[in-house]
């Protein structure tokens, strides 16, 4: 039996096990993928969506989160993500701490997965050593080997703590290469960020 990360949300199975990218044996995870709960969090593990928003959704966001215009842009935006694909269109989110930037967000990273797109969400500190994989020195790691890539290609990304990245030129240059690359391509970046707009 395979496991598909992109068809793990759904009720059914890929049928180009011979052929997709996303097939991996159940081995590795040690775990039986056809429970759907099981599926969903693999889902969400995947997409690196922290284990404290495994819960969270539009409905279960704050009453006083849920009466602000950004989340009202939020849900409008997670009923037009074909649109946003095609066009690549993101989404930012600019606000002190613990507003809820990162919990809005997630619910419409969540809303891609549950549509059969790919996503991922990467803390911007991460991304020096991600881009930098062979100065990290850590081949075993999985994240450090598949995450520039998923970077470049995946539908969706979500940055989280935008401007925590790193001040000097390796780290901004890493953080252009691949937005130049996503807009280029005309792929959705989604942003939660402490800075003001300006």
């Amino acid at each position: 039996m395979m496991f598909c990360y992109r068809a793990s949300n759904q009720p059914g199975h890929c049928q180009h096990d011979s052929t997709c990218p996303d097939y991996h044996p159940t081995e590795r995870f040690g775990i039986y993928v056809h429970e759907e709960d099981t599926r969903w969090k693999m889902t969400m593990k995947r997409a690196r969506i922290g284990k404290r928003f495994w819960k969270v959704e539009f409905e279960t966001l704050p009453e006083s989160l849920q009466k602000t215009a950004s989340y009202q842009e939020a849900r409008r935006y997670t009923e037009r993500l074909p649109r946003a694909l095609q066009n690549g269109i993101g989404f930012c989110l600019f606000g002190n701490n613990g507003v809820g930037k990162s919990s809005l967000l997630t619910c419409i990273l969540k809303a891609t997965l549950r549509q059969g797109y790919s996503a991922l969400t990467v803390e911007m500190p991460e991304i020096p050593a991600i881009m930098n994989r062979k100065k990290a020195r850590r081949d075993d790691d999985d994240d450090l080997n598949d995450l520039e890539e998923r970077l470049m290609q995946n539908d969706f990304v979500l940055f989280d703590d935008w401007g925590a990245e790193g001040k000097d030129e390796y780290s901004k240059a890493s953080v252009q290469r691949i937005v130049f690359h996503r807009v280029n391509e005309m792929k959705p970046i989604l942003i939660a960020c402490n800075l003001d707009p300006e």
